[in-house]
């Protein structure tokens, strides 16, 4: 039987330990995940939670179903990527980009379809032409970012600070 103060013992030994095992593993993408977004060009359906990609060429990446959150995508080309006959825009369809901060990233034509953009830093990106049909941009920051023809019908917009600096609740 354990006593009350072998509890506080352990307890002091062990919580240290958990919180750093905790900490070493909740706030880094897994290498070889980053690794092989970086030689395919695509990571469907993976985790690249707080992946540090800042100023990463990533053009025309498929990132369907991917969870992105709190990654840093800022300056990254997520841009569309031009082939022999078409071009291949960047997917982000049903990913997770909550906390994520893609300011002053190219993403023009990206594809927004359904994606969690919740809290997420777009501040001074280039969205020309994207789309965010059913996107939760709720607490997101488009502020001095370029929408030239950018769809935003069916997104959600609440708390969203828009990119003249005004704050729109038309979905709250």
């Amino acid at each position: 039987m354990l006593k009350l103060s072998n509890l506080r013992s352990l307890h002091t030994v062990l919580l240290p330990t958990a919180i750093a095992v905790v900490t070493l593993t909740a706030f880094a993408a897994d290498p070889n995940k980053v690794e092989n977004l970086r030689v395919t060009n695509a990571c469907k359906y993976c985790d690249l939670t707080d992946a540090a990609l800042a100023g990463t060429d990533l053009r025309g990446a498929d990132f369907q179903n991917a969870n992105l959150s709190g990654a840093n995508l800022s300056k990254a080309d997520l841009s569309q990527r031009p082939l022999e006959k078409r071009t291949l825009s960047t997917n982000f369809e049903s990913a997770n980009l909550k906390k994520t901060n893609l300011s002053e990233a190219k993403l023009n034509g990206a594809n927004f379809l359904n994606a969690f953009l919740r809290e997420t830093n777009l501040e001074g990106a280039d969205l020309s032409g994207a789309s965010f049909s059913a996107a939760n941009l709720k607490g997101a920051n488009l502020k001095g970012a370029k929408m030239d023809g950018a769809k935003l019908e069916g997104a959600k917009l609440c708390n969203t600070v828009m990119p003249d600096g005004s704050v729109n609740d038309t979905g709250c």
